[in-house]
């Protein structure tokens, strides 16, 4: 069993922070906070993702739609879906990636 404490601060200096914050068998967890106005370029996975998010609101992205996320939801993504983030509010996220290859691959 692990516990970890997530911090609730950004600390990127572009205003999105990324911080891996659990490490196990075939997954990740990474807490990612944007600060409002931010974006986070079109990219993919090559797993699964779950996407929660802990506070704030964010436009989310995936293939051609556009989803409002807000404090309390949850999206699932499955591997090689294209991306994109931007946020609303100042905005913290979980982002749990299982399977055998967790990375990410950033288009500009």
């Amino acid at each position: 069993m692990t516990v970890v404490e997530i911090k609730q601060e950004i600390t990127g200096e572009k205003g999105i922070s990324r911080t891996q914050v659990l490490d196990f068998d075939q997954g990740v967890v990474v807490n990612l906070q944007v600060k409002a106005g931010k974006k986070i370029p079109r990219h993919h996975a090559n797993c699964h993702v779950l996407v929660y998010v802990v506070s704030g609101e964010v436009w989310f992205g995936v293939s051609e739609q556009r989803f409002h996320l807000k404090t309390g939801s949850l999206l699932h993504m499955n591997p090689f879906e294209e991306h994109d983030i931007e946020a609303i509010q100042d905005s913290s996220l979980l982002v749990i990636k299982t399977g055998s290859q967790t990375g990410c691959n950033i288009r500009a």
